[in-house]
């Protein structure tokens, strides 16, 4: 190889290395100018699958316990009213709309008020869909009176036998669960639509019967039954209408967007904040679903 072809090469490998350079440094540019772009509310990946009503679950998104902050919001009573909030992202400390204009959720830049750093203000309405149901077997209860047979042979007696079903409401909060009789005031109006011909969560049902059982002699016997529940749970969500936060405490820094955190996340629940309706299953033509046994036992003072 002469001396001129082995300069020509070497120009070759220097100009192609400076060309991949330059390329690397375009390519790490652009990625620099990228995240310089994104905003400073920027979020970790969204959850893949969604709640209900579409909501995200926000339940170890954020540093504090949306439970409990989900549970103030939306309550227990059903109200679907405008709701106007603010949450410092620091501390999770919530306050409500009392605080407009007010130190230290708000401060004046220029002698106009302007949220502080540190705190967000959402605003929407909340919304209770049923979230599941399911169905379970309770446990197993008298519902007649009981009849003995003191001679020493077995024979048919008459019982008369009644149920009537029941329901309960409660509402749990980060695992902590309360009865609230209260929910029972719009619950219904929510749920039932799904539910109707299946559970009596809306109005009780009685069963009055008369059943001849075999008694064996000496034996005191009665009529057990074991119903068949169903849970329907509702997770409040809260659809989010407006979420501002301002990162300077500039005037001219506020941000003003239409999802949770500026996030994308139009409606958000918390997993942990739940209420339940529980009431007897029905059959289709009404009555409670359940199972019967006949149960007895040695005969005692009744005989005596």
């Amino acid at each position: 190889m002469t001396e001129n072809k082995k300069r020509s090469r070497s120009r070759l490998y220097v100009s192609s290395a400076r060309r991949a350079a330059a390329l690397g440094a375009a390519v790490l540019g652009a990625v620099a100018g990228l995240v310089a772009a994104q905003p400073a509310q920027a979020a970790p990946a969204a959850p893949q699958a969604t709640g209900p009503n579409g909501a995200v679950n926000i339940r170890g998104q954020e540093p504090w316990n949306t439970d409990k902050m989900l549970a103030r919001v939306c309550g227990t009573d059903g109200g679907t009213g405008y709701e106007d909030w603010y949450v410092n992202v620091t501390t999770g400390e919530l306050r409500d709309h009392s605080s407009w204009r007010e130190q230290p959720v708000w401060h004046k830049d220029g002698g106009k008020w302007t949220l502080q750093p540190g705190w967000e203000r959402f605003e929407g309405r909340c919304e209770y869909p049923v979230a599941s149901s399911w169905t379970y077997r309770d446990v197993w209860r008298p519902i007649s009176e009981t009849r003995t047979n003191c001679t020493d042979t077995g024979y048919g007696l008459e019982l008369a036998r009644e149920y009537a079903t029941s329901k309960s409401y409660s509402h749990t909060v980060g695992g902590s669960t309360s009865v609230e009789a209260s929910i029972g005031d719009w619950f219904g109006v929510s749920a039932e639509a799904s539910y109707s011909y299946s559970w009596a969560i809306e109005d009780s049902v009685a069963v009055t019967n008369n059943d001849v059982i075999d008694i064996g002699p000496q034996k005191t016997a009665w009529i057990e039954a074991r119903p068949t529940k169903r849970v329907v749970r509702v997770n409040p969500v809260f659809k989010v209408e407006s979420y501002t936060w301002n990162s300077t405490g500039k005037r001219e820094d506020v941000v003003d967007v239409t999802s949770w955190r500026g996030r994308g996340y139009g409606r958000i629940y918390s997993y942990g904040n739940y209420i339940d309706g529980i009431a007897d299953e029905l059959k289709k033509d009404g009555t409670p679903l359940m199972t019967f046994r006949k149960k007895d036992r040695p005969a005692g003072n009744e005989c005596d």
